[in-house]
């Protein structure tokens, strides 16, 4: 015949196992997630492409400038080379070379503004490459630190299986299905003290005779708040 204190020394090996199954959850989550070194990562990839872009933007305008400034050369050798005596064609190549010269004053601003968003972006991709060799240096150790505990716990695991499976084998089938659909309804906890006339899992007061009854230890009495089988404290 199954015994309270049989169930019970079950629930409490049960109870651990299910630590041990949820802490194995945590580090075998933590060993997958690399979150932290993926956003550095992705912002590193980020900030190398901008620069990039940037470069490449920065290279074309100095082609373009460099093209400009022949231009602004040729316009000024013709405007001051004598060979133009026309005040129509003079007028047309002085506001031409104007307008070259303007626009390689905003060349130039342009150009400056790159150089100093370049320098930005390798200050940033310097920092960032820092920030990576020292997270990926502290996710090594963790990482380290995480395969030792899931060592441990595996084991301990195995053996809590173990002492389940002896002392399962002693309970009764009848008795062992209805203390697992308990357990799977109740939070994992299907058997629950009784001290001070109180159930101890839902904290509730029980009636005299109930608490009598459970004393007596002749039956099987459930709460009749929280219907958890009761044992004596």
């Amino acid at each position: 015949m199954t015994t309270l204190k049989q169930l019970y020394c079950l629930q409490e090996v049960d109870l651990d196992l299910d630590g041990v199954n949820g802490r194995i959850a945590e580090v075998e989550r933590e060993l997958e997630g690399r979150l932290s070194l993926d956003k550095i990562e992705e912002s590193l990839e980020e900030a190398k492409t901008r620069l990039q872009e940037i470069q490449s933007t920065h290279r074309q305008l100095q082609l373009e400038t460099e093209s400009q400034r022949e231009r602004s050369s040729h316009l000024e050798t013709q405007l001051y080379g004598g060979d133009l005596d026309n005040p129509r064609d003079l007028e047309a190549l002085q506001l031409e070379a104007n307008n070259v010269r303007h626009a390689l004053e905003q060349m130039d601003v342009r150009l400056l503004e790159l150089s100093l968003q370049a320098e930005d972006a390798r200050s940033q991709i310097s920092a960032q490459e820092q920030q990576l060799t020292d997270t990926q240096s502290a996710w090594e150790v963790r990482q380290a630190q995480l395969w030792e505990q899931l060592e441990e716990l595996t084991d301990k695991q195995e053996e809590l299986k173990k002492d389940r499976t002896s002392l399962a084998s002693d309970v009764e089938p009848v008795e062992l299905n209805r203390y697992e659909g308990l357990r799977r309804s109740k939070g994992g906890q299907a058997v629950a003290k009784v001290m001070r006339g109180l159930c101890q899992a839902c904290r509730m007061s029980l009636p005299t005779q109930q608490v009598q009854r459970v004393r007596n230890g002749r039956e099987v009495v459930l709460c009749n708040n929280c219907g958890r089988i009761l044992l004596p404290g």
